[in-house]
């Protein structure tokens, strides 16, 4: 798949933004949405509650009923309509002021029918109220009377939290951005690796395979010598089985199960048990293989036949593309067993370093990298680390473990 880091970042913004529109959506219409409902149910409780009170009084009850409503809309506010001074205007209107004037305003054009409740909306203001008939303070007359609530302060609070909620979510944005730039890369590289391993492992292990089937047509149609051809044979099996079997270990790794069974060794000792197994291979090469180990134990706790392996894969790198020898030493300190491995073969190109064990890299000499790759994972899961470089020579292995108390 190509371009998945522009796949990963659409996916990212989209979800992003549908976020950014539900949250805009709940501040600047859900919330006041439900704020005007608050503001309406508050207004109904009011007028039942004065009607309560209305009909008590007319049962001749002096207890007045608890008052339990509680709204989340603002304080209740009156504008009683009766006339009372000269001029025809009540006393109350003569002292109303902005918010006051402009429910009035709304009454007097006729948009307030008596017992609907209304709302209006200005620039100073957001009301829900209703006309009803209240009861007069003194005699207990019932007197015509705009109740109101001014939601604005709360509903423009709530409003100015889109500017929180911007920057908020531009910075979520740019990290998930990131996040997912990063990531869509790595999946990239990963697939890369992965079909530059398939088509190398396929090419790796199709050699063998076509040697063994070459000599065996050779010993079937009598053109070969059968003793020289099932030698051949035999070596091409034991390569591909070691293929396999690398391939096997590193799956195992990757679904962590591969089991390390840990005893208290001494690394001297697995070194030289590695020294005896590539002896083939240097006896072939006819190069020389110098030691420099330490009279005392160097003690690990290791898994035995994998950290064998580790090191086997190494060294078997080392005689593979040394000219003449390759020195191997163990140190150890207070805490740490360096163990080195170096060859004379000229080392490694510099752009392979980095990658020398990535486990599907496919460095300029075409060598897949499977032993050096499954070596750094054994290493690592014994809590060590494994690095590679060039001295004058060649190319130098480090390996470090911790130091077994």
């Amino acid at each position: 798949m190509k371009h998945i880091k522009f796949r990963i970042l659409a996916i990212i913004w989209s979800a992003i933004f549908l976020l950014f529109v539900a949250f805009c959506v709940i501040l600047n219409v859900t919330l006041p949405a439900h704020f005007e409902k608050e503001a309406a149910a508050a207004l109904n409780y009011e007028i039942e509650y004065m009607d309560k009170l209305v009909q008590q009084n007319k049962e001749g009850y002096t207890d007045t009923p608890e008052y339990a409503g509680t709204f989340f809309s603002g304080d209740i506010c009156f504008i009683d309509l009766t006339e009372e001074d000269s001029g025809g205007t009540s006393f109350s209107k003569l002292n109303l002021q902005g918010a006051g004037q402009e429910v009035l305003a709304f009454y007097e054009s006729g948009g307030l029918p008596f017992g609907e409740i209304r709302t209006l909306k200005t620039d100073g203001g957001y009301y829900v109220m209703v006309l009803y008939e209240d009861i007069f303070y003194w005699d207990g007359e019932r007197v015509p009377t705009i109740m109101y609530i001014n939601i604005q302060p709360i509903v423009q609070y709530t409003r100015t939290l889109n500017w929180m909620l911007y920057a908020i979510f531009l910075s979520v944005a740019v990290i998930m951005s990131l996040i997912g730039f990063r990531l869509g890369g790595k999946i990239e590289e990963s697939q890369e690796s992965q079909r530059r391993f398939f088509q190398n492992t396929s090419h790796e292990l199709k050699s063998p395979l076509m040697a063994i089937q070459g000599y065996a047509e050779g010993i079937q149609t009598g053109v070969v010598d059968p003793i020289h051809s099932a030698e051949v044979i035999m070596q091409e099996s034991d390569r591909l089985t070691r293929m396999v079997e690398e391939l096997l270990y590193i799956s195992k790794i990757d679904v962590h199960q591969l089991v390390l069974h840990i005893t208290v060794l001494d690394v001297r000792e697995l070194l030289y048990d590695c020294l005896r197994s590539a002896e083939p291979i240097q006896n072939k090469k006819q190069c020389t293989v110098s030691t420099d180990f330490p009279e005392s134990p160097v003690r690990v706790r290791c898994d035995e036949d994998q950290l064998t392996r580790a090191f086997m894969n190494v060294l078997i790198n080392g005689l593979r593309h040394c000219r003449q020898g390759v020195w191997l030493s163990c140190k150890a300190d207070r805490h740490t067993i360096t163990v080195t491995i170096r060859d004379d073969g000229g080392g490694m190109d510099e752009a392979d370093l980095p990658h020398i064990f990535d486990r599907f890299y496919s460095g300029k000499n075409g060598n897949t990298g499977i032993g050096l790759a499954l070596a750094s994972d054994i290493i690592r899961l014994h809590k060590g680390t494994i690095t590679a470089g060039n001295d004058e020579q060649g190319a130098v292995f480090e390996i470090r473990l911790p130091l077994a108390p």
